[in-house]
């Protein structure tokens, strides 16, 4: 009987470990989790600044980074091309340029966590 009751407190105080190890691996999880939820760079902006150029800005990079994004559309074929600007992370203007006689049709925005 003495045998039977050591070894179900030796299993509850196992059990109280690994719940206590498992409980860790969550905090932990979601602490990850959460922190790169919040890598993503908010107050962002994007607009058509001129027919060649568009620019992008984020007010707060939360560590990730932004760039201006350029659709251009080609006026002898038609074809429309996608060009990007320089990566940004400290609230600086990125700006994506269209290259050759392509003009600015639309503007946007690439971020990332980081």
């Amino acid at each position: 009987m003495r045998t039977a009751l050591r070894d179900t407190a030796y299993r509850t105080a196992r059990l109280a470990v690994t719940g206590s190890a498992m409980l860790g691996l969550v905090f932990a999880a979601s602490a990850t989790a959460s922190a790169s939820a919040t890598a993503w760079p908010t107050g962002c902006h994007y607009n058509v600044q001129s027919l060649k150029m568009t620019v992008a800005k984020c007010s707060n990079s939360h560590g990730g980074h932004y760039r201006a994004v350029a659709d251009c559309k080609n006026p002898d074929t038609g074809a429309i091309e996608t060009f990007v600007g320089d990566w940004r992370n400290n609230g600086s203007w990125s700006r994506a340029y269209c290259q050759g006689p392509s003009r600015t049709v639309y503007s946007g925005i690439d971020t990332k966590a980081y």
